[in-house]
């Protein structure tokens, strides 16, 4: 059963009119259209195209690369709202309903929203849905380990922090006193786990566990002198903000790089900024 939404390596079977004829599964068929064949492709050569539906709901091939595949979650733009739904970009030559009983909020055209693809049983059809939360799984020990690194997708701001999803599947919170880096709706991050709830929720950290928080944050202001010509127009009595933007760290742990870069005599300072010493 050709199954639409992921990738598929196929064999070619023959060039015809239309295109490409491609083996899929066993004995089974679709077409890859002329206009999505690499030049110089030869029968019994192997090729790698994904799957999703016609304008008539006929599997067919693409060499295009989606946006997202079927089962995950992405940050997608909305191009227009018919009478049946919205349709987002997906990166192919057909967009992606998204119908109104899967909005978890009216859309807009030109609105970026986190949207969540997924194969219609029906139709087999490819369709989107903003109510993510209902895709999403509780976490339990077994499926993440303290400390360890996940992908994120970051969701929506809240007053303590970012909702995110977290390997595709979970749910996560990046609490706003665990970064100091700008973080914005729709960016891809690498996270650590920090705390498992019994809720299955997932507290996260763009911190690494157990690293030198200051030696790291030393190395990284010493590494931007050295891109500054020398010179950083910074110092203890810079506002907290200056601080954030210049750097990402907060101002307790610029002033606690500072010192150590100080005390290691790499730099100086004066009522301007900090200077490296050459040696």
């Amino acid at each position: 059963m050709i199954q639409p939404g992921v990738f598929h390596v196929c064999k070619i079977l023959r060039i015809v009119a239309p295109g490409a004829i491609l083996e899929i599964g066993e004995g089974e068929e679709i077409l890859l259209p002329g206009s999505q064949m690499p030049q110089d492709i030869k029968v019994g050569e192997l090729i790698r195209v994904f799957i999703y539906t016609d304008s008539e709901d006929r599997p067919i091939a693409t060499t295009m690369t989606p946006f997202l595949k079927a089962s995950e979650f992405g940050w997608l733009k909305i191009k227009q709202v018919g009478q049946f739904g919205a349709f987002a970009d997906i990166g192919l030559t057909k967009d992606l309903l998204i119908p109104f009983r899967q909005m978890k909020s009216p859309l807009s055209p030109g609105q970026m929203a986190p949207v969540y693809m997924y194969v219609d049983a029906k139709t087999s059809r490819l369709a989107g849905s903003t109510k993510y939360d209902k895709y999403l799984l509780p976490a339990t020990a077994d499926d993440l380990e303290m400390g360890e690194e996940v992908e994120i997708l970051v969701i929506e701001s809240s007053g303590l922090g970012f909702k995110s999803i977290i390997n595709n599947r979970f749910r996560g919170i990046l609490y706003r006193n665990e970064t100091m880096a700008s973080v914005m709706p729709g960016d891809r991050l690498a996270a650590f786990v920090k705390t498992i709830r019994e809720d299955g929720a997932v507290d996260l950290t763009l911190r690494r566990p157990g690293y030198d928080e200051i030696s790291h944050a030393s190395v990284k202001l010493l590494e931007l002198i050295k891109l500054n010509d020398g010179f950083l127009a910074l110092s203890d009595k810079s506002s907290p903000a200056a601080i954030v933007a210049a750097l990402a760290m907060s101002k307790r742990t610029f002033k606690a790089a500072l010192g150590a870069l100080l005390k290691e005599k790499k730099v100086k300072t004066d009522d301007t900024g900090i200077f490296l010493i050459e040696k």
